[in-house]
């Protein structure tokens, strides 16, 4: 008998090194907003320069899913960890909107590139059975630094005025990936024969959007996700809606929590099955969407936080082992990458329809449309047949 496989392999580890340094460096523009109000732009202007990399993500990454395969997915992860860099250098030189436009669009070209060719790399290294435990490490590792980079600023007392200087110093790390994937290491990572027979292309993606089980988890992964980002982004004006202070704590709990979720899964995340425990996570979101606008003490507003913790803390890592373990081996990381252009399609819709319900039925009905589009994916999850079972 050979070996039992194992998940902790130099390749793996080397991929999620990639994989957190490219986060770090999204992570670091948490003072994004306040720098471009300091240069003197409306917030109508702020608002689509802040957008503008997640739109071009969008678009870049619904192509570059088509193209990359794990053959060539190292020159891939290459080409735009040297391309995010560069826009990185620029963007820091860059004060008036046409340029910083430029910028910021080919910052996401970069960017998607780079998180496509690591997505299909980390699909391909994943041992059979193992999917939950890979996908809550790799998860883990996306959170900490967006934990880590406010605190960071404030110890260093960085002020919003000296960003440019900041995002020329991350062209450096944005560079790292590149110089990793072209290290012997990466380069003699072994892919299967089958896995590098070309790119999946049109016909591959319809194929995997002809699987019930792949377009029942994607629709899931929208309203999920739409949920959480109207969270994101609105939850600071509920707040004080409600007479709370210190609104800034709801998403550090949260956060907080997710990582003890996925700290302590591990393993356990390949034991159960992953559509049930998806499923009842969602409703645990769904609930405490719903009684949200009613927290009117602060210990229940911060105690909702902890709960929305605990369910994204499980289903996020557990929706993306579910994939993988409902995909043909050829798709895992076409599957894997689907499902990450939906989570980015989905911090367009889901910030869109909350303004929407928000200028309609007030705070009430934003986060029962929170609650109504969980309980939407939970039952999408539910219908998912065959489930993935415990391996």
């Amino acid at each position: 008998m050979g070996e039992p496989a194992k998940l902790w392999t130099p390749a793996f580890i080397l991929l999620n090194l990639q994989f957190l340094l490219v986060t770090s460096v999204t992570a670091l523009f948490f003072p994004f907003q306040a720098y471009l109000s300091g240069l003197g732009f409306s917030h109508d202007a702020t608002g689509f320069l802040i957008g503008a990399d997640a739109l071009a993500s969008l678009l870049v990454q619904s192509v570059a899913m088509l193209l990359i395969h794990p053959g060539s997915a190292r020159l891939w992860l290459a080409g735009g960890s040297v391309l995010f860099a560069v826009a990185l250098f620029l963007e820091g030189h860059s004060t008036t909107f046409a340029p910083l436009l430029a910028t910021r669009l080919l910052q996401g070209a970069g960017f998607s590139c780079a998180v496509s060719a690591l997505i299909c790399m980390i699909a391909e290294a994943i041992p059979s059975g193992m999917s939950g435990r890979a996908f809550g490490w790799t998860s883990l590792i996306r959170l900490v630094p967006y934990a880590a980079a406010p605190p960071l600023f404030d110890a260093f007392g960085i002020p919003p005025a000296a960003f440019g200087q900041v995002l020329q110093a991350s062209a450096l790390l944005a560079l790292a990936p590149a110089a990793l994937a072209l290290a012997p290491l990466q380069a003699a990572a072994p892919v299967r024969p089958e896995a590098s027979a070309g790119p999946p292309g049109l016909s591959g993606a319809a194929a995997s959007l002809r699987s019930r089980p792949v377009v029942l988890l994607l629709l899931a992964c929208l309203m999920l996700y739409s949920g959480y980002s109207a969270t994101f982004f609105y939850v600071r004006e509920l707040a004080a809606s409600l007479g709370i202070h210190n609104s800034g704590m709801f998403f550090t709990l949260a956060m907080s929590m997710m990582i003890v979720v996925r700290l302590s899964g591990g393993a356990l995340f390949d034991r159960l099955d992953k559509v049930r425990v998806s499923a009842g996570a969602l409703v645990l979101v769904a609930a405490a969407y719903a009684a949200l606008p009613f927290a009117a003490r602060s210990e229940a507003f911060f105690a909702l936080a902890l709960v929305l913790g605990l369910g994204w803390g499980a289903v996020m890592p557990l929706q993306a082992a579910a994939m993988f373990d409902i995909s043909p081996e050829a798709a895992r990381g076409l599957n894997q990458n689907l499902l990450m252009t939906v989570m980015q399609a989905s911090f367009f819709t889901g910030p869109a329809l909350a303004g929407l319900l928000l200028s309609k039925a007030g705070f009430t009905g934003l986060f029962l449309g929170a609650a109504l589009a969980s309980t939407l994916a939970a039952l999408a999850t539910g219908l998912i047949r065959p489930p993935c079972r415990p391996q």
